[in-house]
């Protein structure tokens, strides 16, 4: 039977193959984290007017302490450590404080915007992985905090007379870059948190007023109750706290810088892993994206 022509019969069709797709570019965590930062410190978040006030407002808060200081002409010394006045003992409390309220409320703040957007759902759905998601969304607030940190510390000694004569560069950077990287992992489960439940506003500000009075901030945790210095000997901001005032006063900081390092790899895998399993349970609910 002859096939009509421009016709061609179903037994003889022949189909050109199909040319092979390019493998979509999957981007590693690494990648992934500094797209993440990249995008945030071009959009200058956290900077502005709002900013400009907030410092100025740390600044009256370390001259309050300076002058209360001043009224306590005879503090108790030896409950201060090294620290050679009060005022040298708060200020640094203070100053690391800022880190600590970065890991409760900014990158809860954070999520809570990206989620407002949408663009936390178009994060989840990427094939980057939870490491990436969580240590992308909260590593530019954390360096942020830590650098303003720092600021603060040169104000107070510039300015305010804070005692650095003694002061080993060196351990004040390590110590405060892992103080950020562990206080970052309470940021990371507390947006777990907010991610799952809601309120993470709310926790991360009575996480921080809890960490600010049990790490030794406005006094020493000699003086809390006996029940609670054991449970001050056990958060790392504390040990944050006095490897970076024995940092500033020629005091020993490696041992802190050890219990530090072990105490990130503790803890941020947890709270990856808690990030991640309030993504699952978010997407399971349809309540990733916020209106």
């Amino acid at each position: 039977m002859k096939a009509s022509p421009g016709v061609i019969s179903p037994p003889y069709a022949k189909t050109a193959p199909a040319e092979p797709k390019a493998p979509a570019f999957v981007p590693g965590p690494g990648r992934a984290v500094l797209a993440i930062v990249r995008r945030d410190a071009a959009e200058r978040r956290f900077l502005g007017m709002p900013f400009v006030l907030d410092f100025l407002f740390g600044i009256v808060n370390l001259a309050v302490f300076l002058f209360i200081s001043r009224v306590l002409r005879h503090p108790a010394q030896p409950r201060l450590g090294r620290s050679g006045s009060y005022f040298d003992f708060v200020a640094v409390g203070l100053a690391f404080m800022l880190v600590v309220q970065a890991a409760g409320t900014q990158i809860t703040v954070r999520i809570d915007e990206e989620r407002r957007s949408g663009t936390l759902e178009i994060l989840a759905t990427q094939p980057i992985g939870t490491v990436a998601v969580a240590l992308g969304l909260s590593t530019y607030p954390m360096v942020f905090a830590v650098v303003r940190a720092g600021a603060y510390l040169g104000v107070a000694t510039a300015l305010l007379g804070l005692d650095v004569g003694s002061a080993n560069w060196l351990g004040v950077a390590v110590v405060l870059l892992l103080g950020g990287a562990v206080t970052m992992c309470f940021g990371i489960a507390l947006a777990a948190f907010a991610v799952a439940f809601e309120h993470g506003n709310t926790l991360g500000r009575l996480v921080i007023l809890a960490l600010a009075f049990g790490s030794g901030t406005y006094f020493p945790v000699t003086a809390l109750p006996a029940a609670l210095r054991w449970v001050s000997m056990l958060l790392p901001t504390r040990i944050a706290l006095d490897g970076l005032r024995a940092a500033l006063t020629g005091g020993g900081w490696t041992g802190s810088a050890l219990l530090l390092v072990g105490a990130v790899l503790v803890c941020l895998p947890l709270a990856v892993w808690l990030f991640g399993q309030a993504l699952k349970l978010a997407t399971r609910r349809g309540t990733l994206t916020r209106s």
